[in-house]
């Protein structure tokens, strides 16, 4: 886990408390890992009097592990959410760049690279070009990756990229069960 904010909440009887706001990955304890890399591609730690969802920074986590004979390396973020819409920004630019960058750092060569999350971004995003530089091949595209509990016009949040578009078994954009406002992304390589 890696944790990019903190703020307070307070639980049922009223008592404030601390919580940390990051991403995770989980690897099943049969895969070895080796390597774990973590950058923030927008802002940096903050710890918060109150939470403000301008201010909240984005952090990004690379695991890289090894998968049969190949080495396989994961690279998952929450990308920044921006009321004014998904629409390409500067710091959505840079977000893209710093990402950019912990890849390369993360991944080795002829690491089977896959790259995913919710991007916050529309299908037509800079952040794509920056990432085929890489290799990496959208897999989601205009898929909607929306559940019915997303009410607004906008259906593209999670999108999933890879190095190797050949070592995909399947891809599946889950639609049942909903257990949240995004479909789940299911690769089997």
């Amino acid at each position: 886990m890696v944790v990019s904010n903190a703020g307070p909440v307070a639980d049922e009887s009223g008592v404030r408390r601390r919580q940390d706001f990051g991403i995770a990955t989980f690897v099943t304890e049969d895969v070895p890992v080796v390597g774990v890399q973590t950058a923030f591609v927008h802002g940096e730690y903050v710890d918060h009097d109150d939470w403000a969802i301008e201010v909240r920074p984005r952090a990004a986590l690379a695991v890289s592990v090894i998968d049969g004979p190949r080495r396989v390396t994961v690279v998952q973020l929450h990308g920044l959410r921006d009321p004014a819409g998904k629409h390409d920004t500067p710091a959505r630019r840079t977000q893209a760049e710093r990402l950019a960058d912990l890849i390369e750092r993360a991944r080795s060569q002829g690491d089977l690279t896959v790259v995913g999350g919710d991007l916050n971004l529309l299908p037509d995003s800079e952040t794509f070009a920056v990432l085929a530089k890489l290799g990496l091949t959208d897999l989601v595209g205009t898929a909607d990756t929306r559940t019915s509990a997303y009410e607004k016009p906008g259906r593209h949040a999670n999108y999933l990229l890879v190095s190797d578009p050949a070592a995909v078994k399947s891809f599946t954009i889950v639609a049942q069960p909903e257990v949240s406002d995004h479909r789940p992304l299911l690769l089997e390589i």
